[in-house]
Parts: structure tokens; C-alpha cells; sequence
């Protein structure tokens, strides 16, 4: 089995185990590896994306690094890209349209 194509099936598993509404498109940017994103509404109703997960395979074959497995043999990582809440200012952005603006406690 192709590495790519058994790490879309690990999310997938993984999103299923946790009974996530998901759903799958082909073709976006991610173009190092499989992605998970994390989309969220404002206040308005607006879709926004957040948070994000997405294996890279790419920068580790193109920085030639390797670990010693406990195997004894030289293996290429797999890197993790992750983004809990997306940008500061994404986050904030979402954060201000949620309560209109307004800080004020009582």
C-alpha cells in the first residue's frame, strides 16, 4: 500500500472514531501529503477554517532526514504539520464576530 494512501486512511479512521461530520475533497492545496482542517461557524453562520493537521512527506525527503529504527536501519520520517486554532488573527477574527464586538463582563 502507497504511504499517502494509508495515512488518508489512518485520518480517516481516526475522524470516524470520534463521529466527525466530515468530508472529503480531492484536489485541494495540500500538496505534500493528506490533510485534516477544522471548519467552524461564526455568528453570522459564516464557514471559517481553523484548525488544521496535514502529514508532510515532502520536507523530510527534500532535507534527506533520516532516524535510526529499532530495526537498525536508516528510515525517512513522516512530518506533522499542525495548527490547533489556525492563525492569531483568524482565531481573533471568529472570536470578535462571536460576540459582536463586545468584552464587557455582567
Amino acid at each position: 500500500m502507497k504511504i499517502g494512501k494509508k495515512s488518508e486512511e489512518a485520518i480517516l479512521k481516526a475522524v470516524e472514531g470520534k463521529n466527525l461530520k466530515t468530508k472529503i475533497a480531492y484536489g485541494e492545496a495540500a500538496f505534500y501529503g493528506p490533510k485534516l482542517d477544522f471548519m467552524v461557524k461564526d455568528a453570522l453562520g459564516r464557514k471559517w477554517q481553523l484548525g488544521t493537521i496535514q502529514v508532510d512527506y515532502n520536507l523530510p525527503e527534500r532535507f534527506e532526514l533520516e532516524y535510526m529504527g529499532s530495526d537498525n536501519q536508516k528510515h525517512r520520517p513522516i512530518m506533522i504539520h499542525r495548527a490547533p486554532f489556525g492563525s492569531m488573527e483568524r482565531l481573533l477574527q471568529s472570536l470578535l464576530n462571536t460576540v459582536q464586538g463586545s468584552f464587557h463582563c455582567g
